[in-house]
């Protein structure tokens, strides 16, 4: 499992992200499949346009690699609103079609799976060995005390009886702190059957704000 510390180093050493809006366009670069893409400050991976929707408004097409955070707020999930778009010209720049199929396969499913599985692209990295040791405790009760606080939070806002029963797997993202993608088991009320939910929060840097619960929902409602 990676330590925080090697967490921010490969943070470092691969993250580059644009602080371009999604209306603007960007120039493709796509790389071969061993290396799977580079970036710059100015370059993205995808095509960012703004495409008509049938009632003539104009909704966003995501260029991953400027699939920007916005302030963690409750229920509102990063990537909602967007959808992918490949560059017509990407192939170029990869050995074969295979590889750049599994290249589109690859990302295309990073994408739908919303930082619950590892996403490369994005640099989320998972969570392994749950019962080593995480600062004082272990992953595994430190993802169940943040899937926990997300869960207080959808109770209190729904007036429901949620539990958490045992973590799955996690996922996290370094950035002044850590965004964490949990998957758990959870009990809806007593003795009920074991529902796969999932839940995002916001554990910052330096303890000084406390973790921030950004949604809980059961796996099934997640688009």
């Amino acid at each position: 499992m990676m330590k925080p510390e090697d967490a921010t180093a490969k943070r470092d050493s691969k993250e580059v992200e644009s602080d371009s809006s999604v209306s603007k366009k960007q120039k493709i670069e796509d790389e071969d499949d061993t290396s799977m893409e580079e970036e710059s400050d100015n370059e993205g991976l995808w095509s960012v346009d703004a495409e008509d929707d049938d009632d003539g408004a104009r909704s966003p097409t995501i260029n991953y690699s400027n699939l920007q955070d916005p302030e963690p707020e409750w229920d509102k999930d990063s990537y909602d609103g967007y959808e992918l778009k490949f560059d017509p010209d990407g192939r170029e720049g990869f050995s074969s079609d295979k590889a750049y199929q599994d290249f589109r396969d690859y990302k295309t499913k990073a994408f739908k799976n919303r930082g619950f599985l590892e996403d490369p692209f994005r640099s989320i990295y998972p969570i392994r060995d749950l019962d080593d040791l995480w600062t004082t405790t272990t992953k595994r009760q430190y993802l169940t005390d943040i899937a926990s606080l997300c869960v207080k939070k959808l109770n209190e806002d729904k007036r429901l009886s949620v539990e958490v029963a045992s973590i799955v797997r996690g996922t996290l993202k370094p950035g002044g702190g850590w965004k964490l993608y949990i998957t758990f088991m959870a009990r809806e009320y007593p003795d009920g059957p074991l529902v796969e939910y999932q839940a995002k929060a916001v554990d910052y840097a330096g303890h000084k704000i406390p973790p921030f619960p950004i949604l809980c929902r059961p796996a099934s409602c997640m688009p």
